[in-house]
């Protein structure tokens, strides 16, 4: 046998026992498919998620100056008074959390107090409404507070505010 004949016996053998490397284009592609499906029918629910989630601490930050502001109401036996918009009311930081701000990423809180000398119409007695309002400018968070907190309470949208109505009386 000749040594050509040799050479080429061998290349025959090791092409037919060369395991593949690499992958096909159609099998890039059909992965390439079956991720941005996977991605098309997640990313939405995520940012429901995302949304859900930042209601959720509006929600915390609103408890927790409802709760301070009943506890102000318990001392003083009035209400804390009308203050600005992202700023804490005159004697109500004592009463809430250290270094607790109205100022949030994304939205501002804005304590309401209203005196209503002749009362409301459903309720000639209450003289006095408070709540809280989220100043925000992202109106799905908006949406997204006032479909868990408005069955809950009185509230009202005006433009980029969303006021929740804590209590008349």
């Amino acid at each position: 046998m000749s040594l050509l004949a040799l050479l080429r016996r061998r290349r025959r053998s090791r092409a037919a026992t060369r395991t593949p490397r690499g992958f096909t284009m159609v099998e890039v592609l059909t992965v390439v498919v079956v991720v941005s499906t996977l991605a098309r029918i997640g990313v939405p629910g995520f940012h429901e998620v995302l949304l859900k989630a930042r209601a959720t601490e509006v929600i915390g930050d609103f408890e927790t100056v409802r709760v301070a502001a009943f506890g102000y109401h318990a001392d003083h036996l009035r209400w804390p008074a009308d203050g600005y918009t992202g700023e804490v009311p005159r004697g109500l930081e004592t009463y809430l959390p250290e270094n607790f701000s109205f100022q949030r990423l994304g939205y501002r809180l804005d304590w309401e107090s209203w005196e209503v000398p002749d009362g409301l119409p459903g309720a000639p007695g209450a003289k006095t409404i408070v709540g809280i309002s989220v100043v925000t400018e992202d109106r799905e968070l908006g949406r997204a507070l006032a479909d868990v907190l408005g069955g809950a309470m009185a509230h009202y949208e005006l433009g980029d505010t969303y006021t929740f109505v804590i209590e008349s009386n």
